[in-house]
């Protein structure tokens, strides 16, 4: 089989939009803009990270994408430990030709090159997927016959807030606490990064920096706040025309008109159990109604119930696995050979 495998360049971005769109673009339609978002924009990416399987010199049937953090900041240091295997697409012309694995073994081989010893399937930072997707026949059996094992289940969510308001219950209890909602400027973002990182952890704090570092509007940070300016929650709303793009604008093509979204949404943990998380969701909701985006996602997330009571229901549903590279690349030894 005439084909070779080289690494990702931003050259390669419109033929990796047509590979993806032709082989699975009727369930995940990819822009170019989303693509180079993942791969060019990110701080941690390097070429070597994605990989491409060209057939005869000019026809593109093979791309993969392993996600690595490379930032030397103490705050995501826990992320250089695991890489995550973003994609692995291949022509349905030239399936079965053992083209998969071989971009699987690649990319885990640049994994254990950067001193990594556990692959996630998707999630992580820059990611395209939020894990395999379900909805992608043969995707979880791919990913176990290179050697993941699938643990518990995440989804998309997405909901129709055309009849949603803020109701007298959420607006008394705010009243009640002398709370208010706001949006961020420019100058609460230090204390909205520090508020994200105490209460959450790196990977909400380091999406939101990497954000509004890119030049994000701060006023799609929608802060809850106390009479003493504290922040005691916090909820990121996203608008389609926004920059850098949102996770839940990704496949946007299969949305309707008045796509919005929203997340990360979180209240501090000493401020938890008294109703202050459904008043912040309501706000933010109802903002984004406010603004015509009535069709709304929210990513990556496992609350079916607590979202649900607002309307919301699975669109997206990501099965979450995990392998050793050493697994990984032992399950792949052996399709090598296949592709020079």
């Amino acid at each position: 089989m005439d084909t070779a495998l080289e690494p990702y360049e931003p050259a390669a971005a419109p033929h990796v939009v047509r590979l993806w769109n032709d082989a699975i673009g009727g369930v995940f339609p990819l822009r170019e803009a989303v693509l180079r978002q993942c791969l060019e924009a990110n701080p941690s990416a390097r070429p070597q990270d994605g990989c491409l399987v060209w057939s005869g010199g000019d026809r593109l049937v093979g791309f993969g994408y392993v996600g690595l953090h490379r930032l030397p900041g103490p705050e995501t240091a826990s992320f250089r430990e695991r890489g995550q295997i973003q994609a692995v697409v291949v022509d349905p012309a030239f399936r079965r030709r053992g083209i998969g694995r071989l971009m699987a073994h690649s990319l885990a081989e640049r994994a254990r090159e950067a001193g990594v010893q556990q692959l996630e399937a998707g999630g992580g930072m820059f990611y395209l997927w939020g894990g395999i997707p379900e909805d992608l026949p043969g995707a979880t059996a791919f990913a176990q016959a290179i050697g993941f094992e699938i643990e518990d289940t995440s989804y998309d969510l997405r909901g129709d807030v055309t009849g949603l308001r803020t109701d007298d219950a959420s607006d008394a209890l705010l009243r009640g606490l002398g709370l208010r909602v706001v949006p961020a400027t420019a100058m609460d973002t230090p204390d909205a990064l520090a508020f994200l990182l105490a209460e959450f952890g790196p990977e909400w704090w380091h999406e939101t920096a990497w954000f509004l570092s890119q030049g994000g509007d701060p006023g799609s940070l929608l802060l809850l706040r106390d009479a003493a300016d504290r922040i005691l929650g916090l909820a990121r709303i996203h608008r389609p025309d926004g920059r850098p793009i949102g996770p839940p604008h990704f496949w946007v093509a299969r949305r309707r008109p008045g796509a919005g979204g929203l997340g990360p949404i979180g209240i501090a943990a000493e401020w938890r159990g008294q109703g202050l998380g459904r008043a912040l969701l309501v706000v933010a909701l109802d903002r984004l109604r406010r603004e015509g985006l009535t069709d709304v996602v929210i990513d990556m997330t496992s609350l079916l119930g607590y979202y649900g009571s607002h309307g919301f229901r699975p669109w997206m549903t990501w099965r979450n696995g995990r392998a050793p590279v050493a697994r990984v690349l032992e399950a792949t030894a052996a399709e090598r050979g296949s592709s020079r």
